[in-house]
């Protein structure tokens, strides 16, 4: 049965679409729309091109093509099916879903049964891990965590827990009607080949929930809190929730800062979750993990949501401080500017903070080097510039780096050091790195934010759809009159010619709804160039703009006329013709 369209326009009302998106990415106003570097999952931009109109309650991004309304946005942006959207959006807004939302796809209706069930597990082993570790059992757990200097705040802020033994989480599951299979399928048990029995996956370990950006629990990782033959770390297998690559540790938190505070002026990335609870702790809150050193576009898309600058803190140790530069580069790539912080002395984080204190660890962010001073520096720790192998491919490397920078100043800044270090002239230095092949890479512009109409009739026929589709005062002509250029226009115009000839007047959001997802990108741009002009003279704009198409349609009717006229024979119709092309050029005339 389909969802009443009462109710979705109800839960459309609640669900207002800027607020909705501007949890996800940073929105600017421009005249009556607002812009962003887009948000949505396999677009990358450093160009704002993401438009929300708020008028029409549709997004539309120019670079990637996609757009839609409110429920398409969450669908996208959260990998949701129609319903799964629906069900979202009404718990933001504190609406009851309708009885009936079943799916006509039986493989889409499993799947989402799949998920459900899968998180339902999560969140009870989640609250199960938490009261053991309060329990007689669960007190090697909790001593390990205050003797680290971790308040009890922070404990509950992040959902600590404990896993005791091998089968006290399985039973509890089973106990609340889950199956070992729905329990395999989430992460949370793991079954003995030979025995066939299962156990808690995560067993004997002090347990660190993974939560996403909406607040489900999706993961688990766990630590070990004595010494042992094998990893200190285990996380919870990936499975059709927990996908490791597009999760990042604490996003929520982030996210209710973010909500907080505002805009964040830098998010600091660590590698584990230990780090990020530790920072917390000490009073840093803007830091995420990435768990591991292989950053993603996927989690480099996610920052961008809550921040411009990224600052990296990995441990101090070789593998932390020579961290892939790929990674970083996703980072770069996705317009978001790249810091890396170097601690010293193979300290991590937390140990920094504990030996030298929070105004330490604050001087190391703030002297944070820029991602291409940062690569600069690796590579002068890499060779040795006393001997001259070592400072041929010094230099070679460097400039190789230096290339990069599309900056004048800062290449010139760059090769001082590089100058310095090495003991070659700048001159030199500069006359090798313009023959370097990357010397001169562009960066390649993906949307410039220009008026697209080419021709005066184009704009005119936007300014007079804009005009009717917000029922302004001044829009009085019978648009079933005049001759639209483009078939999507004219199509528009036929719609909306219609409501005028019933006496309806037209809504933005209506004419979107009913016109669909082929049409967000002409609705786009209609919109964006009737917010653009100035409320001055907007009258006379209208009343030209329809004389200017009015005299289009009779030009083109005139030189049809004319051409037919020349191959008429029978003086009769010839007569017909004469008397038509006379009305046509009077008409004409009377336009001037």
């Amino acid at each position: 049965m389909a969802i009443d369209k009462k109710f979705i326009e109800q839960l459309k009302s609640k669900n207002e679409i800027v607020e909705v998106v501007s949890a996800y990415c940073q929105l600017e106003r421009r005249g009556g729309s607002y812009w962003a570097r887009c948000p949505l999952p396999g677009h990358m931009e450093k160009t704002p091109s993401f438009s929300v109109n708020q008028a029409g309650q549709f997004y539309y991004c120019f670079g990637c093509s996609r757009g839609g309304d409110v429920v398409h946005f969450i669908m996208e942006m959260e990998n949701m099916n129609y319903i799964e959207a629906l069900r979202f959006l009404a718990e933001r807004a504190g609406l009851e879903m309708p009885a009936d939302t079943s799916v006509d796809d039986e493989r889409l209706n499993e799947a989402r049964k799949q998920k459900e069930t899968g998180l339902k597990i999560l969140l009870a082993a989640a609250k199960f891990y938490v009261k053991n570790l309060y329990s007689p059992e669960g007190k090697p757990y909790l001593d390990y965590m205050l003797k680290r200097g971790f308040g009890q705040k922070t404990l509950r802020t992040f959902g600590i827990g404990a896993s005791v033994d091998y089968r006290s989480l399985p039973n509890y599951l089973l106990s609340q009607g889950f199956t070992y299979e729905e329990m395999e399928r989430a992460g949370v048990v793991s079954k003995n080949k030979d025995s066939g029995a299962y156990s808690d996956f995560e067993a004997k370990r002090l347990i660190v929930p993974i939560i996403d950006n909406i607040g489900n629990v999706i993961a688990f990782g766990g630590r070990v809190i004595e010494k042992t033959d094998f990893g200190k770390y285990k996380n919870t297998r990936e499975t059709s929730i927990f996908v490791k690559n597009r999760c990042l540790y604490n996003i929520n938190g982030l996210k209710a800062l973010r909500r907080e505070k505002g805009e964040l002026p830098y998010v600091i990335m660590v590698e584990g979750y230990m780090d990020v609870i530790a920072l917390w702790e000490a009073g840093f809150k803007n830091v995420v993990a990435s768990m591991g050193t292989s950053l993603t576009v996927e989690q480099a898309r996610m920052l961008q949501r809550y921040t411009d600058t990224v600052i990296i803190s990995y441990d101090g140790d070789a593998a932390g401080q020579h961290a892939t530069f790929r990674g970083l580069q996703i980072l770069k790539d996705a317009g978001l500017d790249v810091k890396v912080l170097s601690l010293p002395d193979g300290l991590d984080p937390d140990e920094i903070i504990k030996q030298r204190g929070n105004a330490a660890y604050q001087a190391l962010i703030d002297s944070a080097l820029p991602l291409i001073d940062y690569k600069l520096k690796v590579v002068g720790e890499r060779f040795d510039v006393s001997t001259v192998d070592g400072k041929r491919k010094y230099v070679d490397n460097a400039l190789r780096v230096i290339a990069e920078s599309d900056k004048d100043f800062e290449r010139e800044e760059l090769l001082k050091k590089v100058s310095e270090h090495s003991r070659i002239t700048y001159e030199s230095l500069r006359r090798d790195l313009d023959k370097t092949p990357e010397a001169r890479t562009s960066t390649k512009v993906l949307y410039e934010n220009e008026e697209t109409a080419s021709s005066a009739v184009e704009k005119a026929e936007k300014f007079i759809l804009y005009s009717h589709i917000f029922a302004k005062d001044y829009a009085n002509c019978d648009l079933s009159e005049l001759e639209f250029t483009s078939t999507k226009r004219s199509y528009i115009a036929d719609f909306l010619a219609e409501k005028q000839a019933a006496g309806e007047k037209a809504v933005p959001a209506t004419v979107c709804d009913a016109l669909g997802n082929d049409f967000v990108d002409e609705l786009n741009s209609i919109f964006v160039f009737g917010d653009s002009l100035a409320e001055d003279g907007l009258k006379r704009y209208y009343d030209d703009s329809v004389k200017l198409i009015k005299k289009g349609t009779l030009e083109s009717q005139i030189k049809d006329l004319q051409e037919y006229f020349t191959t008429l024979t029978d003086l009769d119709e010839r007569k017909k013709v004469l008397e038509l092309l006379k009305k046509s050029i009077d008409k004409y005339n009377a336009l001037k």
